[in-house]
Order: C-alpha cells, then sequence, then structure tokens
C-alpha cells in the first residue's frame, strides 16, 4: 500500500540522485550511482546519517518543519517544488484518502469556457482529465477525445521515445503536482502510460512535479504546416483547471483559428460537464 512515508522517501532517493557532487565540492570518482551519497546529503542539511537514511527507508513518519526546510536547501528545490515536497511530507497529507467520487465542474466555470468559443479552451482535473471542452479545442486537438479524454495519455500518443516533447515533459510534472497517489483514476493513468510508454517511465522517475502554467504548443495545420500556439492554464472555483489558447491577431495561429471558425465550427456548445476528481 501506498504510504505518505513511501512518497517522501521515493522522492528523496529521486532528487538525490539528480544532484551533482561536484557542485557542493565532493570530488570522488570512484562513485558507483550518480547523485550525492547519503551522508553527503545529510551532512548539507545539517542532520545525523542514520536519520537521513530511516527517512528514505520510508521510517519516519513525523519530520519537523526545520529538518524540511533544511532538506529542502541540501536538495536545492525552488519554490514549486517545494511547495510539493511539504506536501508529501507533512503529517496531514495522504495519499490513501477515503474513497469519494467525482464531483462536475459547476455553472460558473462553464459560463466562463463559453465565453472564450473563438479560441481553444477546456477545463481540466488533478488528473489531466477533459471534464468540459469547447467546440474550437475539439476541432483542433481531437487526440484528446481519442485517447479517453486525458491530456497525458494525449501527450504520450505520438512522443518519439528518443526526443521528449516540452508539452509531455510538462504533462509529466502537472500529473505528479496535482495528482493523489491513492486516487484510482490517478492510477489508472499512470499505470497505463508506465506499461505502454518507455519516455514516460524515464520522466516519471525523476520525480519532477510542478503544475502548467503556460507555453507553446506546434500542431500541425490542414496543410501539414507547423503552427505555434501560445496556452496558459488558469485556476478556477472548484479545484480545477482551464487551459485557454490566447492567440495575437497577426499571427499565423489567429489565421488558423478564423480559417476553423469559417469553415469547420458548427456554433455547438460547450461538451461536458464530465464528472472529474478536483486537486485538493
Amino acid at each position: 500500500m501506498t504510504t505518505r512515508s513511501s512518497v517522501l522517501a521515493e522522492y528523496l532517493r529521486a532528487r538525490r540522485s539528480q544532484l551533482d557532487p561536484a557542485s557542493f565540492g565532493f570530488v570522488d570518482h570512484d562513485r558507483r550511482v550518480p547523485g550525492l551519497r547519503r551522508e553527503e546529503l545529510a551532512s548539507l542539511a545539517g542532520i545525523s546519517r542514520d536519520y537521513y537514511i530511516r527517512l528514505e527507508q520510508g521510517q519516519n513518519h513525523q519530520v519537523s518543519h526545520q529538518v524540511l526546510n533544511s532538506l529542502a536547501e541540501a536538495l536545492c528545490l525552488d519554490p514549486l517544488e517545494r511547495s510539493y515536497f511539504y506536501r508529501i511530507a507533512r503529517p496531514g497529507f495522504s495519499p490513501t484518502p477515503p474513497r469519494r467520487e467525482p464531483t462536475p465542474v459547476s455553472e460558473t466555470v462553464l459560463s466562463l469556457l463559453n465565453t472564450w468559443s473563438d479560441v481553444p479552451a477546456f477545463v481540466e482535473d488533478s488528473n489531466l482529465d477533459v471534464v468540459a471542452i469547447n467546440e474550437m479545442a475539439d476541432v483542433l486537438i481531437p487526440s484528446v477525445e481519442l485517447f479517453d479524454g486525458n491530456l497525458a495519455l494525449a501527450a504520450f500518443a505520438k512522443v518519439d521515445e528518443e526526443r521528449i516533447h516540452d508539452i509531455a515533459h510538462r504533462a509529466v510534472a502537472a500529473l505528479r503536482f496535482h495528482g493523489d497517489p491513492g486516487n484510482p483514476r490517478f492510477q489508472e493513468v499512470v499505470g497505463e502510460l508506465s506499461t505502454t510508454s518507455a519516455a514516460f517511465r524515464r520522466l516519471w522517475a525523476q520525480h519532477d512535479a510542478r503544475p502548467m502554467s503556460q507555453g507553446t504548443i506546434l500542431l500541425v495545420a490542414g496543410d501539414g504546416e507547423l503552427v505555434e500556439f501560445p496556452w496558459q492554464v488558469l485556476e478556477v472555483p472548484g479545484g480545477f483547471f482551464m487551459t485557454v489558447w490566447p492567440v495575437a491577431r497577426g499571427t499565423r495561429a489567429f489565421e488558423v483559428l478564423a480559417s476553423l471558425r469559417e469553415n469547420a465550427l458548427t456554433g455547438r456548445g460547450v461538451r461536458g460537464p464530465l464528472r472529474g476528481w478536483p486537486a485538493r
């Protein structure tokens, strides 16, 4: 069974392995594995080696705020990584909460989604399942519906195993940051990707955790042209997230959307709401 201590232990081991010993002044040519040794990280954090080993073995259930701060400094965590680290380490976090039912996105959010009918927009939950989507987004990115309505599954559908796309990397980090390891849908998505994608397995093992915020994505237009679209993620009421593609006038992306509005859209309303799992 997944426990809070085991989640913390996995994170500590993964982050320690990513640190460069030379950048901390540890010069040793006989290292058998990448990253810092346990005793080195313990020294940087100002705690005993034995105490740190117990943390990595999932044997300590009460970690003080002072120790967490010291470990965050030693692991060189940025503010978003610290947020995730504190959440999995604090006593109030439980990866196996009481089972509950998924909830629908609110009418307020659906009304907001309807106001952005001229650009692609959709609402997703903490497992990256799309719970409501407008017609423009359905037409421009049909892969979302094809892959069980899940952004992570869609992101890895055509990923080159040797060259992982930026959007796939971001999807993995967001899934870990927002996801609840005890949630059955979370387990289903992670399990499917772990089975079918070597690229996902490599990224998941890095334990990168951060929410999606903004970026760009390249899509193939009708004539085979690659067009860059910007995207922005907003938190909306109810614990869900809304992704909007705010294209600027005069760009090729704006022209593509204008053509879709004229030739492909039917005026259909928002598809949804589907039931989803809000982020905590």
